[in-house]
């Protein structure tokens, strides 16, 4: 009997042993992340998200925040360049997968994403705070037939930045207001030896080139769009726009040829290694003038009004960009917690002082320490008055490459200005005539 009990005792013991290995085998293949914040990795809800490079730094650094007090949920976030993003977005969005739960929205993207049922409403999500705290042109950027379908994520337009040690050391103590004051300051430099050219742009052929040429179209006091948002791209005044563009490169020779097959992000590398004293560049070039593991620039840039034509002072293209929720994301409410953290005054506040983006509340251009941490916050907010909007378009992607493709024909000199804008008129009326 003894032996009996003995064999029994030992078969319970070695039960019981198996029995916690089994169970610390199972615990060990959770995720270092469910461990950390005590969740069993199958409550752990993952949020993919593709976004732009613009600020794609910041927002990953304060993904451990939120992760922090959210651990329920995991952010998994990649980055694209900006002329990437689109493609990606769509392949993924029209095969109707949920690859990703949240994607970064253009402004110009917006009415064909929600024609093709791509991203989510999200009316009932917005507050009465976001509503009235937010700017209106910001909010603008993911509204279609007076329906939100996202949060905006930064208040974007490009700025003029220029180098004051160039500047200064070449005597010149008064900015260009106007494109012609502009070429002269340029040829000016140029001649002096203080640069070899007066700026560089990123005039390749894709969206980028469009809106460099919005900055002269307004200037000029041309459009895009008329008010029934039928294309006029054949007006005298884009000829005139164009034409001052092709000249800069060939006439007065102010612009840097490569600018033709390059994107804006080689515009910032030349100018953060000192080696042009003007850029037209979105704002969140101005953190990486400043960063000085990234530019040789620090402290020395400051922010002026793009110039300006005629009766007209300034002309910036806006380009802000918000993040929707895909329709196809089986975590909507948990995609919608990470989209409204972005958004959140706090984090546009700190987003501002350490990207230098602006930001989408009203009441944080009033801020004192943003105002104080954010020099050329007063500039920006003044450009952000003289900004304009691309036409919204729901075939605007094919209407941008029509243009994109003859306003290269005209830089390239393949076509006269003329010729190549009464050439992107006729293709985009038939394209106009298929929807």
């Amino acid at each position: 009997m003894k032996k009996l009990l003995s064999l029994i005792a030992l078969v319970l013991a070695l039960t019981l042993c198996f029995g916690g290995c089994a169970g610390t085998t199972e615990e060990s293949s959770s995720t270092p992340e469910a461990e950390t914040s005590g969740t069993e990795n199958a409550d752990v809800v993952t949020i993919n998200i593709l976004s732009s490079d613009d600020f794609a730094g910041f927002r990953t650094s304060v993904i451990p925040e939120f992760e922090a007090t959210h651990p329920g949920i995991k952010i998994n976030f990649q980055s694209v360049g900006y002329d990437a993003l689109h493609q990606k977005e769509v392949t993924a969005l029209a095969a109707g997968t949920d690859t990703y739960d949240v994607v970064d929205v253009d402004c110009i993207w917006t009415p064909e994403y929600v024609t093709n049922g791509y991203i989510e409403c999200v009316d009932d999500r917005i507050t009465d705070e976001m509503k009235t705290g937010i700017l209106d042109v910001c909010m603008d950027i993911l509204r279609y037939d007076d329906k939100m379908y996202g949060l905006p994520m930064f208040n974007d337009l490009f700025f003029m930045y220029y180098n004051k040690e160039i500047l200064e050391n070449a005597g010149i103590t008064e900015l260009p207001e106007t494109w012609e004051e502009y070429d002269q300051v340029c040829q000016q430099l140029q001649t002096s030896g203080a640069c070899e050219y007066g700026s560089a742009y990123g005039w390749a052929q894709a969206e980028g080139l469009i809106c460099y040429y919005m900055d002269y179209v307004c200037a000029f006091g041309g459009s895009l769009q008329d008010a029934d948002m039928n294309p006029t791209i054949n007006t005298p005044e884009n000829v005139a726009a164009l034409q001052f563009m092709v000249d800069s490169l060939y006439t007065t020779k102010t612009t840097d040829p490569a600018s033709i097959t390059s994107d804006d992000r080689n515009a910032i590398e030349l100018f953060s290694q000192g080696r042009l004293p003007f850029c037209i560049n979105w704002s969140f070039a101005w953190g990486q003038f400043n960063d000085p593991t990234q530019s040789q620039v620090v402290d020395k840039v400051g922010v002026m009004l793009i110039p300006g034509h005629g009766d007209i002072r300034s002309a910036a293209c806006a380009g802000s960009m918000g993040l929707a929720i895909a329709s196809t994301s089986q975590h909507k409410d948990e995609a919608w917690e990470f989209i409204s953290f972005l958004a959140s005054k706090e984090i546009q506040k700190r987003q501002a002082i350490e990207g230098g983006s602006l930001p989408i509340w009203a009441d944080l251009y009033q801020d004192e320490e943003l105002l104080a941490q954010h020099p050329a916050a007063a500039e920006m907010v003044e450009q952000s008055t003289m900004a304009y909007n691309r036409p919204s378009f729901v075939y605007y992607n094919e209407f941008s490459t029509v243009l994109q493709v003859e306003i290269q024909n005209a830089l390239t000199q393949a076509k006269t200005p003329e010729q190549a804008l009464a050439d992107a008129q006729t293709q985009v009326e038939q394209i106009a005539a298929t929807y």
